[in-house]
């Protein structure tokens, strides 16, 4: 295997590594090329794009010693290479350099002869060596929203600092849409030229150290800044006993050697249980049916280890899902020559009924029967699906699969879940959870509707996504948050010492995983005539378990008055939640259980319990509106740029995107004067050669 992998191409290897998205119906568009100053590769990014969707599928490729592999190689001390390195190390120090959001606006601006690069994502800049452009004339051309700005930013910072001469391109003029970038406006102005992007307005970025005369007096400080949102409060800790032994061993394994937090080793065991159960049972309840599909929504910041936890705990169903595509290849060779000794059969028999009548040929075709069946599809997992993909999977292939992402912010960002779609997904969601049907309604290709599906979710996402989908009023409002099991634990990082101990042979994991693969190798029940229509068996509470589960359900219902009364979303899901933990819990310990007993619901109640109370702990803190986010972005603008001094024109002009409106800016300042992060100069103040009427003074950094 590992000859065929030496002499594989780059090209090659981007179209392996691609097959999914390509099988979803992506068109690979370019593959870029990071090189070192010397020109050798140091990593590449396949770039594929749905035709239909115009989603984007984006992901880096390097070689790890053995083969091509999706990641990048460690990033060197000095930072990652900038795109096109060495035309940029070859050019004339004097010609202007042009940076944008992405390979694919600097490859295009580069067909007009301009020097051009990037360092990738709007989150890149921090991680790339920007020294080889120290001292040149730069101009930024950031994308038309608030990433885009952001990083526009963040890239002038460190030019300036490099003492670059830094312009930054005004998209506002420009009319492109939300998102637009330079390829965007090159499209509406195909005829445009390299004069014609350099005529475009700018704006200075590298503004020098105010220089002000202050009039009139009150710009002391009357008190000590306060926070503009309240702090989050001390984590909670997980309830790893509640898992039960088979889990919870497992979880407490994970979270001993790979040494992630405790609440995200539980998460991803709970959620990968869910996956291996929700295919067999529901569970009732006075008449009510709840699936045994658990959502979850792990909050952890970059390094906390959320791969590692996902990967253990979900071994057995990679290894069963690896073993079934090779059964369905092995099965899509048995059926294509099948289906080709069906059509021959076909026209055989619809060639000798010729002349006979179109009765003669119907009888014919009854005769044959119907064409052999095209083999399930094998997936078992998926990470970042689109609403189409997901419709694809229900229609051809395993009635219960997982959703599982250690990075969603590509699912929660992408196709699906985008601005324009977010309130359809999320209620094609809801329903899901709810009870297992699946709506599809399109123009065009008419409408569908699958019943008896299940999905499972773990989307682990960095704080500052969690932010922005906590604080969005469609996933709440719609309710697909509220169906989730939010954990943000305590971060574990800098308390870590290595563990030599491989887990792969770890009892308690193959214990854990044998009983996953027992569970995932059952067949599911179906519905009678169909193929992938589930039909789960129903499990009962037995008597005094239902007695704790209505009382568990009526002081939840209480606490909706107080201690859960902003998050009552969540906590009207309680009573559901805990009755699915139960049966996941149940069917995970004795896959045959027909009752669920009152230690299950015991259990169940712990964790679920902990999920309402990190629910009312983190909405609220996590998410923020909009005025405390403009009143941050203001005050960490001032801070980067080293802005002493306030005045709103300039605001308006240079600032973040979000605050370039008055009636923005003007929230956001009053925000930081009332917490008194800025003090109004009565009388305003002479800045950068005009008398300033609106004028505040800016605390340090240092006051935080």
């Amino acid at each position: 295997m590992n000859a065929v992998l030496k002499v594989e191409t780059p090209k090659q290897a981007a179209a392996r590594l691609a097959a999914g998205a390509l099988r979803e119906g992506y068109k690979p568009q370019a593959l870029h090329v990071y090189a070192d100053a010397s020109g050798d590769p140091v990593y590449w990014r396949i770039r594929c794009k749905h035709p239909d969707t115009g989603d984007k599928w984006v992901r880096p490729m390097c070689w790890n010693g053995t083969g091509y592999a999706i990641g990048e190689p460690p990033t060197p001390a000095e930072g990652k290479p900038l795109y096109r390195l060495p035309e940029l190390l070859a050019a004339d120090p004097a010609a202007l350099v042009l940076i944008v959001e992405g390979e694919w606006c600097a490859d295009t601006l580069t067909k007009l002869n301009m020097l051009a690069t990037t360092s990738g994502s709007a989150a890149s800049a921090s991680g790339a060596d920007w020294t080889p452009l120290r001292g040149r004339h730069c101009l930024l051309w950031p994308d038309h929203d608030a990433p885009g700005s952001k990083y526009a930013d963040e890239v002038a910072a460190i030019l300036c600092a490099l003492d670059c001469d830094v312009e930054v391109i005004d998209v506002e003029p420009l009319g492109l849409p939300d998102k637009g970038d330079a390829v965007n406006w090159l499209a509406v102005h195909p005829d445009a030229t390299a004069a014609d992007v350099l005529a475009l307005p700018r704006l200075a970025a590298c503004v020098e150290k105010q220089t002000s005369e202050i009039k009139g007096s009150g710009e002391a400080f009357a008190s000590a800044p306060e926070p503009l949102r309240r702090p989050l409060p001390p984590a909670l800790e997980y309830p790893l006993d509640a898992l039960g032994s088979l889990l919870g061993d497992a979880a407490r394994r994970i979270h001993a050697v790979v040494q992630a937090p405790a609440g995200l080793c539980g998460q991803s065991i709970l959620a990968a249980a869910s996956l291996a159960v929700q295919s067999h049972a529901d569970v009732s309840i006075s008449g009510s049916v709840e699936p045994l599909s658990l959502w979850h929504v792990s909050i952890g910041a970059s390094g906390e280890r959320k791969s590692a936890a996902d990967h253990w705990a979900l071994s057995a169903h990679v290894e069963f899902e690896r073993e079934q595509a090779e059964a369905w290849r092995l099965a899509m060779v048995a059926h294509e020559i099948e289906m080709s000794a069906w059509k021959a059969a076909e026209r055989i028999a619809t060639q000798s009924k010729k002349g006979h009548g179109a009765e003669a040929i119907r009888k014919a075709l009854q005769d044959l029967g119907a064409p052999p069946e095209v083999p399930l599809l094998p997936w078992l997992l998926l990470s970042e699906p689109t609403m189409e993909g997901l419709h694809k999977a229900y229609q051809y292939g395993r009635p219960g699969i997982g959703l599982f992402n250690d990075d969603a912010g590509d699912f929660l960002g992408g196709h699906a879940m985008n601005r324009d779609n977010r309130t359809k997904s999320a209620a094609s969601f809801s329903k899901l959870w709810d009870n297992g049907r699946f709506d599809r309604v399109r123009a065009g290709d008419g409408a569908a509707k699958y019943y008896g599906r299940r999905l499972a979710l773990h989307l682990m996402v960095q704080p500052i996504i969690a932010e922005s989908v906590l604080s969005d009023d469609v996933l709440t409002g719609q309710g697909f948050l509220a169906r989730c099991l939010l954990a943000w634990p305590a971060s574990t990082i800098g308390t870590r010492e290595y563990q030599d101990v491989d887990l792969s042979h770890d009892p308690e994991l193959a214990r854990y995983w044998q009983r996953m693969r027992d569970l995932l190798e059952v067949a599911a029940p179906l519905r009678q005539g169909t193929r992938n229509e589930l039909q789960p068996r129903l499990l009962t509470l037995a008597a005094d378990a239902m007695a704790y589960w209505v009382d568990v359900k009526n002081a939840i219902e209480q606490a909706m008055r107080g201690d859960y009364a902003g998050i009552h979303a969540w906590a009207s899901k309680g009573g559901s939640q805990v009755a699915r933990i139960a049966g996941v819990l149940t069917l995970a310990e004795n896959p045959d259980a027909g009752v669920i007993h009152r230690d299950a619901i015991e259990r169940a109640t712990a964790l679920a319990m902990y999920h309402l109370d990190e629910a009312a702990r983190i909405v609220g803190t996590a998410s923020a509106p909009a005025p405390i986010k403009h009143a941050e972005l203001l005050r960490a603008w001032c801070w980067e740029t080293g802005r002493t001094l306030l005045y709103s024109s300039d605001a308006l002009r240079n600032g973040p995107n979000p605050i370039r409106t008055g009636e923005a800016f003007n929230a956001a300042a009053e925000l930081l004067e009332s917490t008194s992060w800025a003090v109004w100069i009565e009388g305003g103040a002479e800045l950068d050669g005009k008398h300033r009427a609106r004028v505040w003074r800016i605390r340090a950094e240092s006051d935080q």
